[in-house]
């Protein structure tokens, strides 16, 4: 009767993804739902804009919802990172929070330098070239070039890299350096 109730356990918990994955990600279900990476944009440079006018405005929910989330990295990024595979033992919640804490705190660095100030996009590039996975491209190393509300222009780094993925933009980590 023990073993019938462990197997029993087993299987219920296999059946409801409540077993870890092994690569400390849960097991996803190949028939659940993947998450929306919205907000996306249709280009990198609509990206820029509104990541400007979000901070002109001092939007800063509008800034985290352009990076990616927890969700959104688990589903679309991780399976596709070097650092996922088995072998190299890097749990997801590892890869995952210290790519959050990063960006998250060269977001803030960034919000409380420029909060509030009126810029506008003219030119936006990305120094350090593409990394191409399966499904997705992340552009490195983003350079914008910005008119400031006196007529100045400069060239600042406002956000690290962006995703690409089915002709879409997204953020991927605002960390600059």
């Amino acid at each position: 009767m023990p073993v019938l109730l462990l197997v029993v356990s087993l299987l219920a918990a296999v059946s409801c993804g409540g077993l870890a994955a092994g690569d400390g990600t849960s097991s996803v279900s190949a028939d659940v739902e993947k998450p929306s990476l919205e907000p996306v944009f249709d280009s990198p440079e609509a990206l820029a804009t509104a990541f400007l006018e979000g901070l002109g405005s001092e939007n800063g929910e509008a800034l985290q919802s352009y990076a990616l989330s927890k969700e959104q990295f688990r589903h679309y990024v991780w399976p596709e990172l070097p650092s996922s595979r088995p072998e190299r033992g890097v749990p997801f919640d590892y890869g995952w929070g210290d790519l959050h804490q990063k960006s998250h705190n060269a977001l803030l660095h960034t919000f409380d330098r420029y909060k509030g100030r009126s810029m506008t996009l003219l030119e936006l590039k990305f120094e350090d070239g593409v990394t191409d996975y399966d499904t997705f491209t992340v552009h490195r190393d983003a350079r914008v070039k910005i008119r400031l509300d006196d007529g100045r222009e400069e060239w600042l780094d406002l956000f690290g890299s962006v995703m690409e993925r089915e002709g879409k933009y997204k953020l991927f980590s605002y960390v600059t350096d």
